[in-house]
This record gives structure tokens, C-alpha cells and sequence, in this order.
């Protein structure tokens, strides 16, 4: 996994933003570093198989494999998406993880995803 965040900050506005260029079954915790407004994620599923995008927007620790996760998005495979949150989704903590099974105890390694987060 390689996460790089970066943030921008004007007078009028404020935002991270978070890219993740092989996202897999290892979790990645507190990404923003504590609470904000997740508006977007970008997501590019490069391999032949569905995967699953699982989230923790709430405070806690993350283990894959045991931890339930508050969000899970299915992602088509070899194909791009856009999930829109307009009005923006308040997270305390926001950790996320890709499987390749929807089951919350599922540790396998979908191959990989490129995922890009935007928040404030």
C-alpha cells in the first residue's frame, strides 16, 4: 500500500485529499488524521474480479477479518467509479480496507485498487 494524503487550505476552504495506489486487504486506519466531511471517493479496480470497499468512519481500532465495517460498497470489476456524498459524510475516524468478499470476516486480497478520497 502506498497512502499519501494531502491538504489545501484557503481563506474560503479546506480539504484533503487522500490516494491510495494499491489498496488491499491490509487496512488503512485514521487516514485523515481524525474527524472531517468525506464529500467523494474515486475508485479504479484494475483486476478481473469484483472487490468490496469496506469503511470505519467511527473511532476504534481495525483488525481485517474481525472488525465490522460501517460502509461497504461493491466495486465492478476492471472498471471506475464515482460514490458522491453531496452533502458530505461526517466521519470521527475514517479507516478503510478492499476485500474480495462481501463478508466482514473476509480477508482476501482483491488484487489491486486505486482509490482517491476527498474531504474538509
Amino acid at each position: 500500500m502506498s497512502l499519501t494524503v494531502t491538504g489545501f487550505s484557503t481563506s474560503s476552504l479546506s480539504y484533503k485529499i487522500a490516494h491510495e495506489d494499491n489498496a488491499s486487504d491490509s487496512a488503512s486506519t485514521d487516514i485523515f488524521g481524525g474527524p472531517g466531511t468525506l464529500f467523494a471517493i474515486d475508485v479504479n479496480q484494475t483486476t478481473s474480479t469484483i472487490c468490496y470497499l469496506k469503511m470505519k468512519i467511527t473511532s476504534g481500532t481495525v483488525t481485517i477479518g474481525t472488525t465490522q465495517p460501517d460502509l461497504m460498497f461493491e466495486i465492478p470489476s476492471s472498471g471506475a467509479a464515482t460514490i458522491n456524498f453531496p452533502a458530505g459524510l461526517a466521519f470521527s475516524q475514517l479507516s478503510f480496507w478492499v476485500t474480495d468478499a462481501p463478508a466482514y470476516d473476509d480477508t482476501g486480497d482483491p488484487g489491486t485498487v486505486l482509490l482517491t478520497f476527498l474531504c474538509s
